[in-house]
């Protein structure tokens, strides 16, 4: 048996008695040196060898043009003071991620199809960790940064030089369909088209979808798989409170500016995220069929529900937007409302809406600024002396909505966006049966959480009206109420006494 110690003494002897080779000892120095100068390079400066830390994967040309800087001193804004939905740069990012909402029933006006309102947050958190490994800003931005260098697409690209079975593929469907090769035609290419024409099928989505992305898109093949990825995980990074709303509004800006410079309509970016799918996948199964089936009957939705047609127009619209276009879009464009905290007196009439507060009375812009999308225009002319109520839609979600009123006091008619907002109801008919609606009152008091019993111990005994019974959602509420001089409150029960609905009005102070 050989020993530590017998092997460390005979290391000392050879080392003290061996004689030196200088001139080797000098070109083993000068090894040591270039490698250890190559290690550096590849440490610090890959873009100097334009390669990955993991081999042979190019850094992305354009990635010098996409990335932002990020900036951890800087104040973290929220969505609900600074409306994004409303700038050119959301709504063509939404136009280009609708292929989520089409795959999955969401919302086309939304960036990846999703609303993500606060009850959603939760589930965006873990998604993101699952899927990408994101669980903070630090995590966000090393990997938005590893997929603007990398992603997909870099792999394609090498797929495309070292793989024979794709360049086979490519000659044959260029032969059989020619150079004017079309989404519909590629289509109908099946395995068994490959194994008639001697073309393993062993990795048949991948080669599939990397051969005709190249045929139609040639090195851009799958860069809008990659983008459309990139602006989601962006959009649900600022939503987890990652990034802040500049890094979130300018990387999207960035990769939209991309997305038009490659392709020339969005129904090309959706095609190309299609092609990326095959290619991320790899080999042919019925567990990955659904993922190819979803995308193509989306695209397909989209073209019979004439969506592309309605989109399309926007594409090559200019969206010149700078850092300081957002700074000054946050600070000193919006009306701020939010100062207060939820009261524990009723008679403040203040309530809360997402972790946002207002008080009664408020106006029209300060429901919009809130993420609020009324479905009556600003522009509606209420008549002088009338009543006008209308819905407020949280977010987009038809479900979670409230009611709001006002009283046109004035003694001439007036638009909607010019007068107070005195009334504001909430009931459960109208909230989304999956989530909990975020509308609260003073002490914290929420519908289908609390009970009447709760209401009585925090603010006194309640008024049984002599009617106290109210159509609510096509059936018969009993309510109860208080009423002061400056307004009243009424409290919708079901039958076990837990709150169906609240309604709050505040009535016109002639000072104000």
């Amino acid at each position: 048996m050989i020993c530590m110690g017998n092997d460390q003494e005979y290391y000392d002897r050879s080392k003290r008695y061996k004689p030196v080779n200088k001139p080797l000892a000098v070109l083993t120095i000068a090894v040591v040196a270039v490698l250890y100068g190559l290690f550096i390079i590849v440490i610090f400066f890959p873009e100097l060898l334009g390669s990955s830390q993991g081999g042979d994967l190019s850094i992305n040309d354009n990635y010098k043009n996409i990335k932002i800087e990020f900036d951890d001193d800087e104040t973290f804004a929220s969505s609900l003071i600074y409306p994004e939905r409303d700038t050119p740069t959301y709504k063509w990012a939404a136009a280009a991620t609708s292929i989520y909402a089409f795959m999955s029933h969401g919302f086309e006006d939304y960036i990846g199809g999703q609303m993500l309102n606060s009850t959603e947050i939760g589930d965006c958190k873990t998604f993101l960790e699952s899927a990408y490994k994101i669980s903070d800003r630090d995590s966000a931005k090393e990997v938005i940064d590893r997929m603007l260098k990398f992603g997909h697409r870099a792999k394609y690209k090498k797929f495309l030089k070292t793989d024979r079975t794709v360049e086979k593929a490519i000659n044959l469907i260029q032969k059989d369909f020619g150079s004017d090769l079309t989404y519909e035609e590629g289509l109908t290419i099946t395995e068994e088209y490959f194994s008639k024409n001697g073309i393993s099928t062993d990795s048949f989505d991948r080669v599939k979808g990397s051969a005709l992305a190249y045929l139609r898109f040639g090195d851009s093949g799958i860069d809008g798989y990659d983008y459309l990825r990139l602006i989601r995980v962006t959009h649900m990074c600022f939503k987890c409170g990652y990034l802040s709303q500049r890094e979130y509004m300018q990387l999207i800006e960035n990769l939209n500016d991309e997305l038009k410079r490659e392709y020339k309509s969005f129904r090309e970016i959706h095609e190309c995220y299609f092609y990326g799918e095959m290619f991320r996948v790899g080999e042919a199964s019925d567990n990955n069929s659904y993922i190819f089936t979803d995308i193509k009957n989306g695209i397909a939705k989209m073209d019979k529900k004439g969506y592309y047609d309605e989109i399309e127009p926007m594409f090559f619209e200019n969206d010149q937007h700078t850092a300081s276009y957002y700074q000054m879009a946050r600070i000193d464009n919006v009306e701020v409302f939010s100062e207060t905290e939820l009261s524990d007196d009723l008679e403040d009439y203040t309530f809360e809406v997402n972790g946002i507060v207002y008080q009664l009375p408020i106006t029209y812009k300060q429901l919009l600024n809130g993420g609020f999308e009324p479905d009556s225009s600003g522009d509606t002319i209420i008549p002088a002396g009338e009543e006008f109520y209308f819905e407020g839609y949280y977010l987009g979600n038809e479900y979670s909505k409230l009611d709001f009123g006002v009283l046109n006091t004035l003694d001439h008619d007036a638009p909607l966006s010019e007068l107070q907002i005195t009334l504001v109801n909430g009931n459960i008919f109208r909230w989304n049966k999956y989530a909990t609606y975020p509308y609260k009152i003073a002490q914290g008091i929420e519908v289908d959480k609390y009970f009447i019993q709760d209401v009585e111990e925090r603010f006194g005994k309640l008024s049984i009206p002599e009617d106290h019974v109210e159509d609510v959602g096509g059936g018969k509420m009993y309510y109860y109420e208080y009423r002061f001089d400056t307004g009243f409150y009424r409290f919708f029960v079901q039958e076990s006494g837990r709150l169906a609905g609240i309604r709050m009005c505040r009535y016109h102070d002639e000072d104000e």
